[in-house]
């Protein structure tokens, strides 16, 4: 086993369960079979009916299962097509068609990964388009137009968890705009890089990077030129974090600056404020003791209650999910459980019936099953 898959089975004793419940913020979940190996799951309108969509990558049959919606919570089988280690993924527009295509990750485990295109037919159903090599053990990726040319491309970090964290690198895929990627430009990050992000970190309408790395539980910024040229300008310590994962930017304060959530398989959440100049705050660090779970796996961000601030959903490796309802400064409260069969190491939120409130969908991993959680509010 890679040292990449054993992170996110890690456990972690002593969590006490919290006193709380969710306050009905989600209704009852309902589930859905996702195959026998489900890793990652993205959202998007696969087939252009108006109605949220999910795609499930499925580690252990080396698919992506596609889950059509039908605008009122519930999903229904769309179809399914091979890809040899399906892993992470992402959602972009890469051939400029307006219909959403997907980046797969086909992991390696110690071998060699690759990374393969495929451009959504319009139907719920996807062609490749191609298929390019990627480091040992390729774990993150992140889409963004990163040289400012129109056309969307793709930041994928790579590790080899079994070296000790003694290799590591950042490629960067330029994309085409019709559906095909560039030579990549890799950058060194000898740490372990897992998690990564782009999102403008300084105000000048360019997309920065934002990568966790493993070895020294730290978060690595890289700015950019405007023409896609990265330079490593900061590396911020994680301190009480202990295997940081995945890597969300969002702007936690109301018409602040971009901000920085790292997920941390060791137990918790590290939130750290941007200044608006490419720099940021200490971290401060949300556990996730309490809740029923351990290991948190993945984060995304909403507003959930609907009150004008921004939240913080994690999904637990195992057990139960967790939410930080958001004080509307960058500060959270403690986490509230989201009380689920198991847990897993990918969620996302969509507005999956239509009533204009957040939902989830996370992976229940043990049970090879989707959790959908629609919104109460």
């Amino acid at each position: 086993m890679s040292r990449k898959t054993s992170i996110l089975l890690l456990l972690f004793a002593g969590l006490l369960l919290a006193p709380n419940t969710a306050a009905r913020q989600f209704k009852k979940p309902v589930y859905y079979d996702a195959g026998s190996g489900p890793w990652s799951v993205v959202s998007a309108d696969f087939n252009r009916d108006g109605n949220v969509d999910l795609a499930v990558s499925d580690l252990v049959t080396s698919e992506v299962k596609v889950l059509l919606g039908n605008g009122k919570g519930g999903f229904r089988f769309g179809g399914k097509f091979s890809v040899p280690g399906a892993s992470a993924m992402a959602v972009g527009d890469f051939n400029g068609d307006h219909i959403p295509d997907l980046a797969v990750v086909e992991s390696g485990g110690t071998g060699q990964s690759s990374l393969a295109m495929f451009m959504g037919n319009g139907d719920g159903s996807f062609r490749n388009s191609g298929i390019y090599a990627l480091g040992i053990e390729a774990g993150f990726l992140a889409v963004a137009d990163l040289n400012g040319d129109g056309s969307q491309d793709i930041a994928v970090t790579n590790s080899d968890y079994a070296d000790n964290g003694k290799y590591g690198n950042l490629m960067i895929f330029f994309g085409r705009g019709d559906g095909t990627l560039k030579k990549p430009v890799t950058y060194n990050l000898p740490n372990s890089p897992t998690g990564v992000a782009a999102g403008d970190l300084y105000k000048d309408h360019r997309a920065d990077l934002a990568v966790a790395e493993l070895n020294n539980s730290s978060l690595v910024i890289l700015t950019n030129d405007g023409r896609g040229k990265f330079k490593q300008t900061a590396t911020y310590s994680l301190g009480q974090a202990l295997e940081p994962a995945s890597v969300v930017i969002s702007h936690l304060v109301h018409g602040g600056n971009a901000d920085v959530v790292v997920t941390d398989v060791g137990g918790g959440i590290s939130v750290l404020l941007g200044n608006g100049d490419g720099t940021f705050g200490n971290p401060t660090f949300y556990s996730t003791a309490g809740v029923g779970g351990f290991g948190p796996a993945a984060s995304v961000i909403a507003d959930f209650n609907r009150d004008g601030k921004l939240d913080i959903a994690t999904v637990l490796h195992q057990k139960n999910s967790a939410l930080f309802y958001g004080n509307g400064d960058g500060t959270f409260q403690l986490p509230i459980p989201l009380k689920l069969i198991d847990g897993g190491p990918s969620m996302v939120t969509g507005n999956f019936n239509k009533d204009g409130s957040p939902d989830l969908a996370v992976i229940v991993q043990t049970a090879d099953q989707i959790a959908i959680l629609l919104n109460a509010e």
